[in-house]
């Protein structure tokens, strides 16, 4: 079960970097987020409206080792009504998947469903954009628990 997961988590990374964009002036970004997890901030827009996003992240030191990778899909509504020059505001909200690895004494992985919400803007004439967003997460496996985790970052897109 958790290789299928696995395997359909990699699937949609590659066929979202690999969409075509419509209607939209951004494709694929990448930046930093910091909070839970810090970490590499990617995202992928689909269409005007919705995207693909995630967060990578690992750390290495002596007896310790941890990987956290996290795919969400998410839907965005602009506020039209604010004629701001400098971009637009949106805020966002979806639904997705979370895998952490980490070892000390024995290895030990855990599968998440997460549901983000936040908030971003847009930069007008510089292919970036803020965030923030909050995600309630489930840990389906190895237990079962719940818990919160939430980033604040930036992302540079590469057109």
């Amino acid at each position: 079960m958790k290789r299928l997961l696995y395997t359909a988590l990699l699937v949609a990374i590659i066929s979202a970097t690999s969409t075509t964009l419509q209607a939209q002036d951004r494709n694929f970004g990448i930046g930093g987020a910091v909070g839970g997890p810090d970490g590499i901030s990617y995202k992928t827009w689909l269409n005007q409206n919705s995207a693909l996003a995630g967060v990578v992240s690992f750390g290495i030191s002596e007896g310790n080792s941890n990987f956290y990778t996290s795919l969400d899909y998410l839907v965005h509504k602009f506020y039209d009504n604010l004629d701001w020059e400098v971009g637009r505001l949106h805020y966002y909200y979806g639904g997705g998947a979370a895998v952490q690895w980490y070892s000390s004494d024995f290895i030990d992985e855990q599968f998440m469903l997460r549901l983000p919400a936040g908030f971003g803007f847009n930069f007008t004439d510089v292919p970036v954009d803020l965030f923030f967003e909050l995600a309630p997460q489930v840990q389906v496996s190895p237990d079962f628990s719940f818990g919160f985790n939430g980033n604040l970052g930036f992302r540079f897109y590469l057109n």
